[in-house]
């Protein structure tokens, strides 16, 4: 079975993600949850964020779990040309925030269930990243959704 590495901070459902790159004209990577490359390259989507990976379902940001930031806390991502370009781990972290305060605040049984699934890929992406791990802990998810 594969696990998810990448979670739509709207709704931690969408299984369709892209990436900005530096480009012009060849702009956006699409991936699956999983990381995959499902499209290597669409022409324009002018003025996204570069180095942005965000849903192609709703546009939300997107969390990638299961990297681990190198020396000096950057996560860093490649386009097909070798450009890479590095983005501070900490805005991972708080699109992982921004998802888990969101997952918090479900008050519905049934949404719960909805995306019980998709949480608990999320709990098993982030169990050995500590950091990440903390937030999931500071939010209550394991316990609000191991309930439901």
């Amino acid at each position: 079975m594969l696990s998810r590495r990448l979670f739509c901070v709207a709704d931690p459902t969408h299984a369709d993600f892209g990436w900005a790159a530096e480009s012009r004209f060849l702009h956006i990577r699409k991936y699956d949850a999983c990381g995959n490359t499902v499209n290597d390259w669409t022409f324009p989507v002018a003025d996204t964020a570069a180095g942005e990976i965000t849903c192609t379902v709703c546009g939300a940001p997107a969390y990638l779990a299961g990297v681990q930031p190198k020396a000096g806390g950057q996560v860093v991502a490649c386009d097909f040309l070798g450009r890479c370009q590095a983005g501070p781990a900490d805005a991972n972290l708080s699109r992982l925030d921004a998802l888990c305060r969101r997952l918090a605040d479900i008050p519905y049984p049934v949404e719960r269930a909805r995306i019980a699934s998709a949480v608990a890929a999320l709990i098993a992406a982030v169990a050995q990243d500590p950091a990440a791990a903390a937030v999931l802990a500071a939010h209550k998810i394991e316990a609000i959704y191991a309930a439901g």
